[in-house]
């Protein structure tokens, strides 16, 4: 295990547009620190490393032996997240990787492989657990506030501009690896649904079973979808849907769950605006009065930075030896989700969430 101290030192491979909110949740969480940074673009560690006193390694081999490193984040292209994974824990370092940690089940078996020869962590950044809006709405679920659930909507509606495809959401990396199958693994569904697939699982305790889905791709030069549709079969004959667009005109904080129950509902907001809301109902109760029930109820989570809570949760989990949360076995069932909606579309049948787990 890693000696305790005051901080764990963690390192950023990858510097890009996503690493900035990774900096960003190292310098605010309780328990760790940003000690070492490495692309190979050079400018790119440097102006991450700009603001702090990180120390720019020119290669992963370097970094990997700087002895002040506990912790890698791996903020890379989809398809050099798994291999970069086993490389990192090969050198018994513990691992954070940007979700969705590998791009099939091999890279998933690859991680998990080697965080066991290596006796090492692996936690994946599915950071949107960690708001206190969605821990409100596990609440809900869990005091039987909406009865035995029955139905989930999610909503993946998100108008990315043109050049989304060639620089990312920031602009901040001139690269095209999201517009490649080869290199992406996926498209709109497996870049942001999956995050609503996480959400689902972390705030109901449902499964996914079996996925029938259809998959759009209607930009030119662009290999993966930017639109979905499909229909899932959640654990305790809960139904599901998902609608998927990357190009929804006009769409706002339009990436939304519902969830609906015998006795009362919940629609979880836009969980990417800086306060989102919470809206709940319950039915009114069979006898007696109830002020709370009857009605739609808001709420708005207070600000908080998810990437230094999920940071922070992280770093106090590897001090105490606990499983890290959101982990490897999370990213295995989410991608799971998404893979089996992609055979689906091509099949044109239901077919089944495998997890690699769930297939040993």
């Amino acid at each position: 295990m890693t000696p305790k101290r005051s901080s764990l030192g963690f390192a950023i491979v990858g510097c890009g547009g996503a690493a900035r909110d990774v900096a960003r949740g190292i310098d605010r969480a309780a328990g760790a620190r940003l000690i070492a940074v490495h692309d190979r673009e050079l400018h790119h560690a440097t102006e991450l490393a700009a603001d702090g006193e990180a120390t720019v390694h020119r290669t992963l081999a370097a970094l990997l032996r700087d002895p002040r490193v506990d912790v890698v984040c791996i903020a890379l292209p989809h398809d050099l997240l798994a291999q970069t994974a086993v490389k990192v824990l090969r050198a018994g370092r513990h691992v954070v990787v940007e979700k969705p940690a590998a791009t099939n089940g091999r890279g998933i078996r690859a991680i998990r492989d080697a965080a066991i020869r290596a006796d090492r962590s692996v936690g994946v950044m599915f950071d949107l657990r960690h708001l206190p809006t969605v821990a409100a709405a596990r609440r809900l679920v869990d005091t039987g506030a909406l009865g035995r659930l029955r139905a989930v909507r999610i909503r993946t509606l998100i108008d990315k501009p043109a050049d989304y495809w060639a620089s990312g959401p920031t602009g901040a990396v001139l690269d095209p690896w999201r517009a490649s199958r080869a290199r992406a693994g996926g498209g709109v569904v497996l870049m942001n649904a999956i995050h609503q697939f996480d959400l689902v699982r972390a705030i109901t305790g449902l499964e996914p079973l079996r996925v029938s889905g259809l998959a759009a791709t209607r930009v030119a030069g662009v290999e993966v979808e930017d639109a979905a549709v499909a229909t899932i079969a959640w654990s305790g004959d809960v139904l599901g849907s998902l609608v998927a667009n990357a190009h929804a005109p006009g769409a706002a904080s339009a990436e939304t769950i519902e969830i609906d129950g015998d006795d009362g509902a919940l629609r979880l907001g836009d969980l990417y605006q800086s306060q989102p809301e919470l809206q709940w109902f319950r039915r009114p109760a069979a006898t007696g009065p109830d002020a709370e029930r009857g009605r739609w109820h808001r709420e708005r989570g207070a600000p908080s930075d998810p990437f230094a809570a999920t940071i922070a949760g992280f770093a106090d989990a590897i001090r105490s030896g606990r499983p890290l949360a959101p982990g490897l076995a999370d990213a295995d069932i989410a991608l799971a989700t998404v893979l089996a909606l992609y055979r689906s579309a091509r099949s044109r049948r239901f077919e089944p969430v495998r997890p690699v787990a769930a297939a040993e």
